[in-house]
């Protein structure tokens, strides 16, 4: 068990790296392209990312199906089982990868008729074709692979291989921007190098899994829950990407698109540190529940109460250093405004909403309910667009946040209430208690600032003010955490203590 956790520190030390070199770029590259081409261009290339995620859902839920089904194979080193399951993931890819690529071209011609703009036709379509192909080659190249190694737990390597390719991109990126290049020569160079990260997977894999035999009888049993698991993709991708869909089509206003992706780009570096530390140690859980079930309990008790605290204390020092952050980044953008005072709550809560339900939601999968899941996914997506269609008419950037927020509050509890009862076989008190004490700390923090205000001239002060107040807003949860569940705190101390520094020293 050591070696394993082992590799879910690995994952988790090199995935964190991974999002502080995101963070780094994040801060510099959005801020010269607005500035170079506009907000109106920005909001255009967030509006076709969001549509890419929708493409991929041909994908059908066959990725995350696999990485369950090999859970047990991949803990029993069973390589039989994985060749078949590896082999009928491999041939759903392939046919993706020609949906795929249909589905560039639809939006290619589509897309330019039907988007409020003043940027060229033609300059869209070649846009929308270099932001696509990466995607098909994805299908036939690597993504089956990234499934085994997902299973095996080296999501380290992934994010090695990620950061960077990431890093190499965003150099070309500034140093095109800065040398005058236009924006289809930048992308042409970001696809170029996107290249590189797909050729080293195929042949890492050929090297190191010379038993891999993708010509195996497959076996399609082991994804007979794609479909169920489609549905669920599906009705999240309409959640997540609701807003920016309807501030381009309903409201048809790509400026209200560029403020939105700015904000989100604050917010969705939380998650991504978040998802990228305990998504490191799904592939423990999940073998630990399909070979003692009895131990999981334990070990969900932990996950549950650590993933719950630190999801609250990074996105609460995100809501407190959102505002002064904006002041100083959008500092001389005046096309759209970008500073609104109730953007960072409503991010916030929106976040703290989805990120409470993950252990809860890890449970469900884990045990294979997708189908029973169906139509609670169904219904939270329909509450989203509709409720964010009704409500960006009224109140614009902040009606659609709304509208998420109202889903969520839906969704959420949907899920604590059935993995508790239906998985776990226990009372939902423990996670209703663990939420609720943790927004009491969101409160008192909510509260202390609203009285101090933060007002940094430069970055810099910003960095000088941001880390002492991030500290204190995490050591303020960690007392919580230690004076209502010691219990997991103790099993959590025991388990960094017995794995990271046992295994550090062979």
């Amino acid at each position: 068990m050591a070696g394993k956790y082992r590799n879910g520190i690995l994952s988790a030390e090199f995935g964190i790296l991974q999002q502080l070199v995101t963070l780094i770029f994040g801060l510099i590259v959005p801020r010269l392209f607005i500035q170079t081409f506009g907000s109106e261009m920005n909001g255009l290339l967030s509006s076709l990312g969001n549509l890419y995620s929708y493409l991929a859902l041909v994908e059908a839920g066959v990725g995350t199906v696999a990485i369950q089904a090999l859970y047990g194979p991949v803990g029993r080193n069973d390589k039989k089982d994985i060749n078949e399951i590896m082999t009928a993931t491999a041939n759903y890819y392939n046919k993706a990868g020609f949906l795929y690529l249909l589905g560039v071209i639809a939006i290619a011609v589509v897309y330019p008729l039907t988007v409020t703009t003043t940027i060229p036709r033609l300059t869209i379509v070649i846009l929308v074709f270099l932001n696509g192909i990466g995607g098909v080659i994805n299908f036939w190249v690597q993504g089956k692979y990234l499934v085994l190694l997902q299973a095996e737990g080296k999501k380290y390597l992934m994010s090695i291989v990620t950061m960077l390719i990431y890093i190499a991109q965003n150099i070309v990126k500034i140093v095109l921007l800065l040398n005058g290049f236009d924006v289809i020569a930048i992308h042409i160079g970001y696809f170029m190098i996107s290249l590189c990260q797909m050729s080293f997977y195929f042949y890492y894999m050929r090297r190191n899994y010379k038993w891999l035999d993708l010509h195996s009888r497959p076996n399609k049993a082991a994804l007979s829950q794609s479909n169920a698991v489609l549905v669920q993709q599906i009705t999240w991708m309409i959640c997540s990407n609701t807003d920016i869909l309807v501030l381009t089509y309903v409201a048809q206003d790509l400026k209200a698109v560029s403020v939105y992706t700015v904000y989100l780009m604050v917010y969705s570096t939380i998650e991504k540190l978040f998802s990228t530390f305990f998504g490191s140690f799904h592939y423990v859980l999940g073998q630990k529940y399909n070979t003692d079930r009895e131990g999981y309990m334990d070990m969900h008790r932990t996950y549950e109460t650590v993933s719950m605290v630190g999801s609250f204390a990074l996105y609460t020092i995100a809501f407190v250093l959102t505002t002064p952050f904006m002041k100083i980044y959008t500092a001389g953008i005046t096309d759209v405004a970008y500073v609104d005072r109730y953007l960072p709550f409503l991010f916030a809560f929106m976040h703290l909403l989805s990120s409470s339900r993950e252990a809860s939601s890890r449970v469900i999968n884990f045990a294979g309910h997708f189908r029973q899941m169906q139509w609670r996914a169904i219904l939270e997506s329909v509450i989203n667009l509709v409720a964010s269609i009704i409500l960006v008419r009224m109140l614009g950037i902040h009606g659609v946040l709304l509208g998420t927020i109202i889903a969520y509050l839906y969704r959420t509890n949907d899920i604590i209430i059935y993995a508790n009862r239906k998985v776990l076989k226990r009372s939902c008190w423990a996670t209703y208690r663990l939420w609720l004490q943790n927004m009491a700390v969101f409160g008192i923090v909510f509260a202390v600032f609203h009285f101090i205000p933060l007002q940094p001239a430069n970055f810099a002060q910003f960095f000088m003010i941001g880390i002492p107040v991030g500290v204190f807003i995490c050591i303020l949860y960690l007392i919580e955490a230690w004076l209502t569940d010691r219990e997991a705190a103790r099993q959590l101390v025991g388990t960094v203590k017995n794995n990271l520094f046992r295994s550090g020293k062979k």
